[in-house]
């Protein structure tokens, strides 16, 4: 494709909140000033408004984090009133239970590397050549549309759009268990199949957004660079 897509783009954003539905964005390590005060915790907000969620989640990513995620499935449109197509501190969050739909299987391919430092660029070209195999395994054997294909900033995502299932414990064990397919079938010693994912309430990296773990570390004599980077979606998939 000609660019890359973001969830500033409308198309993509309508894509992933359909009228009537809300997002929540967390920043879940956040640490710095927040409106003129230092706080050290999570910051969040609910959405269904295109204009105050790109002005909100932009500023945001100027500050320090680790990363910007967001609600993947369809939540309870009335958690808006938590906060408002707004950021601020906060201590409720999105449950499983808050949880109305999954809309996407979530997969992710994650370099194998110690916790808490940004991929290098040649770990996260091994998770994105895995990504293509994964990828051609879904709708070529188990009959899934052309998915979403994107990099979370250190690796690689895949999201095939589901029909929305009512979320509960079978759906839970449904998309648990093609995970762990997965994962028996791809992971290898050089990335894995995150097979933590299937919670209907888990959080996904925002695109758009900067992945920020550790510290930036150029390339050196002696080291391969391990940069922040901006997540993107690649691939748009099928369209509903």
């Amino acid at each position: 494709m000609d660019k890359t897509l973001t969830l500033f783009d409308l198309h993509v954003f309508q894509e992933f909140v359909h009228p009537g539905e809300v997002v929540e964005v967390r920043i879940p390590k956040f640490s710095g000033t927040w409106k003129g005060k230092y706080y050290r915790g999570t910051v969040a907000g609910y959405f269904d408004d295109y204009e105050s969620f790109c002005k909100e989640v932009k500023a945001a990513d100027l500050l320090t984090h680790e990363g910007i995620y967001f609600t993947l499935q369809v939540i309870d449109p009335r958690l808006f009133a938590r906060s408002f197509n707004r950021l601020r501190p906060a201590d409720q969050t999105t449950s499983d239970n808050n949880v109305l739909y999954y809309r996407w299987l979530p997969i992710d391919l994650d370099p194998v590397r110690p916790a808490g430092i940004s991929a290098s660029d040649s770990e996260l070209a091994e998770a994105l050549k895995l990504r293509a195999f994964v990828r051609d395994y879904l709708v070529d054997q188990m009959g899934f549309p052309s998915p979403i294909l994107a990099m979370s900033g250190n690796g690689g995502h895949i999201l095939p759009r589901l029909p929305d299932i009512r979320a509960n414990k079978e759906s839970q064990e449904f998309i648990k268990n093609i995970l762990n397919k997965l994962s028996d079938r791809f992971t290898n010693d050089r990335v894995k199949i995150d097979t933590s994912v299937f919670n209907p309430g888990r959080i996904w990296k925002l695109y758009g957004t900067a992945a920020k773990k550790g510290d930036a570390v150029p390339e050196g004599p002696m080291r391969e660079a391990r940069p922040h980077r901006t997540s993107y979606i690649d691939e748009f998939g099928a369209e509903r």
